[in-house]
């Protein structure tokens, strides 16, 4: 039987100190992706390319 490894994920007050966020920002982003670490951390490198 093959289980999945669990994915990491972010909980608000790791996403607001990592990329410096306000509560509304984080808890839209955390539920846009579902606190999936690896979508977050993707999108946020996309967003700071100004």
């Amino acid at each position: 039987m093959n289980i999945a490894p669990s994915v990491p994920k972010y909980t608000l007050e790791q996403l607001q100190e990592a990329y410096e966020l306000s509560i509304p920002r984080a808890v839209q982003i955390l539920e846009k992706f579902g606190g999936d670490r690896r979508l977050i951390d993707k999108f946020m490198r996309r967003c700071q390319r100004s």
